[in-house]
């Protein structure tokens, strides 16, 4: 067995980790084409009740020709999802669709920081996170789109989805105190980041063992606690990284410190990569990303379905509400999709 930096033997779920993410790096199936996502893991979550939605966004990905790995929530998404794209749980597994407020839910979320985390502490590898309701209407990483060019320059630690339910007015500006969690890149080459990932995972595991605990309120919570007190508190966490500062965007920075102790941060554009929106069928063509919150389980399909994003694995479908050729590539061992070309 292989040995991590730590000096401990690699747990199978470690060996299972580096083995996909080195063999899905690179955000596109195509990998010499842009070589400079060498070391980004475009990363998605399913479970067997979850399949559909995962199918879905899958064929989005695959239009775009991107490729991915998959955080396996349970033991039967991991089996279709096949050792070569399947990211294993350490922590509890969920087979369930469960909606916000059900601790199951909270588990999944404490699956996905964890996971995220142990990438990038045994890959050094970038992340980008997406909940799979979270469909790719545009190539989101594309030369002139605004995340795939600040992923490019590096500017950035840790880039976040805005969380809003409406469409926001012309002037309204970010307050960077909070955001979604469902749709994220996180920079590998600040340990502090890696760090404060811990802080979080340290934090849900504590209070999942006493009460419901979603990631994303515990991730803004000890994020705001951060930037208060300098690094000095964390929640219940022993330690909040080694981060001591925070700096979005353009503005000036919460404090003075070196810079691998300042965490560099901006929200993408809310205008650009939706939360939620009724409407967003009205602004169709201005949207990168749709993402289908505000919504439980199946009324979430319903989100979709009204801005045609819905039955994406439909060839005829997808041509239409996508555009581009149609790719074949594995998306898993197994699909229900009579149309999706997906090869075992």
């Amino acid at each position: 067995a292989s040995v991590p930096s730590g000096g401990a033997a690699a747990t199978p779920v470690e060996e299972s980790l580096r083995r996909v993410a080195s063999l899905r790096a690179g955000l596109y199936v195509d990998k010499a084409a842009r070589p400079e996502f060498a070391k980004v893991l475009l990363v998605t979550a399913a479970n067997s009740a979850y399949w559909k939605f995962y199918e879905n966004w899958a064929c989005a990905a695959t239009r775009h020709g991107l490729d991915w790995a998959a955080v396996a929530n349970d033991d039967a998404s991991e089996e279709k999802l096949g050792p070569e794209r399947a990211l294993p749980v350490s922590g509890t597994k969920v087979s369930a669709m469960v909606g916000w407020g059900d601790i199951r839910l909270d588990y999944v979320g404490r699956s996905k920081m964890h996971t995220a985390m142990r990438i990038m502490q045994l890959t050094g590898m970038d992340v980008v996170f997406t909940d799979c309701d979270n469909v790719f209407i545009r190539d989101p990483f594309a030369a002139g789109v605004k995340l795939g060019d600040w992923i490019r320059s590096g500017k950035y630690d840790y880039i976040y989805q805005q969380e809003l339910q409406t469409r926001p007015k012309a002037d309204w500006k970010a307050g960077g105190d909070g955001g979604n969690t469902g749709f994220w890149y996180a920079s590998a080459r600040k340990k502090g980041l890696q760090g404060f990932f811990g802080s979080v995972v340290e934090v849900l595991d504590a209070r999942l063992k006493k009460h419901p605990a979603a990631d994303q309120p515990v991730w803004w919570e000890l994020f705001n606690e951060l930037k208060q007190s300098q690094g000095q508190k964390c929640g219940e966490a022993s330690f909040c990284g080694g981060l001591r500062c925070v700096k979005m965007c353009d503005r000036e920075a919460s404090c003075a410190a070196p810079d691998e102790e300042t965490l560099s941060y901006c929200p993408m554009d809310p205008w650009k990569h939706p939360t939620g929106w009724e409407d967003a069928d009205k602004y169709r063509g201005e949207l990168i990303t749709y993402h289908a919150n505000y919504a439980s389980n199946m009324d979430k399909v319903k989100k979709l379905q009204k801005i045609q994003l819905w039955d994406l694995c439909n060839a005829s479908v997808a041509a239409i509400s996508l555009g581009g050729p149609t790719t074949a590539v594995a998306f898993g061992e197994a699909s229900a999709s009579k149309d999706a070309s997906v090869p075992s």
